[in-house]
């Protein structure tokens, strides 16, 4: 399948391949991917119940404290995602952010997610994930004054605000088929060429 869209005054073009993996994705035509390769919220939330601010008054210790992610409202129990494909390298209990998962996505990216009320049953530590897969709950263990997620997003060590940061590009295609993704992708391509509209859909 392959779609033309114009958003912002801008045309995009996006195909949808299958690889002989069966791995399904959305690329341009030139194999680059659609997406990027973090959430830029791993919940389905509520509200933002408090913003990233190096210096906020925290809400239970009354004193000025540096924020130093998103905390995102939502019910308990909502599913909280993987932002990114990683190795969990911490679930568990850690001080005020309660339960707590921590991501390790390259040498340099690490997300963390607080607050938990439980983990999924596959997260454990070593365990690798894709984008998207569910590796907890929401909840208000730790330092938490109503249910939500507190996300963190680091680089180097860094803490940096998931709302601003540039997030980096997914992995392109994968060279082995991009012979086989030009071939598939050439007919949809031409039919777009016709001019039916702003938007158009090749099946």
């Amino acid at each position: 399948q392959a779609a033309s869209f114009i958003s912002q005054g801008r045309e995009f073009v996006a195909v949808r391949y299958v690889d002989p993996e069966g791995n399904a994705h959305y690329y341009t035509p030139d194999g680059r991917s659609m997406h990027k390769a973090f959430l830029r919220a791993p919940v389905e939330f509520t509200r933002i119940s408090s913003r990233f601010n190096s210096a906020r008054l925290h809400p239970i210790l009354h004193h000025i404290r540096a924020h130093k992610g998103v905390d995102y409202a939502a019910p308990i129990g909502t599913p909280v995602r993987a932002a990114g494909d990683g190795r969990i390298r911490f679930a568990g209990l850690k001080g005020g952010y309660g339960n707590v998962v921590e991501i390790e996505h390259t040498r340099s990216i690490v997300t963390v997610y607080g607050h938990l009320s439980r983990f999924a049953r596959a997260t454990r530590v070593g365990q690798h994930v894709a984008q998207g897969t569910v590796i907890a709950y929401v909840g208000m263990t730790g330092l938490a004054t109503g249910p939500h997620l507190h996300y963190e997003y680091r680089v180097n060590g860094v803490f940096r605000n998931p709302q601003t940061v540039p997030l980096p590009e997914a992995e392109p295609l994968d060279a082995r088929w991009h012979s086989d993704f030009l071939a598939r992708s050439a007919p949809l391509l031409a039919s777009l060429e016709e001019p039916l509209g702003p938007a158009l859909v090749a099946r």
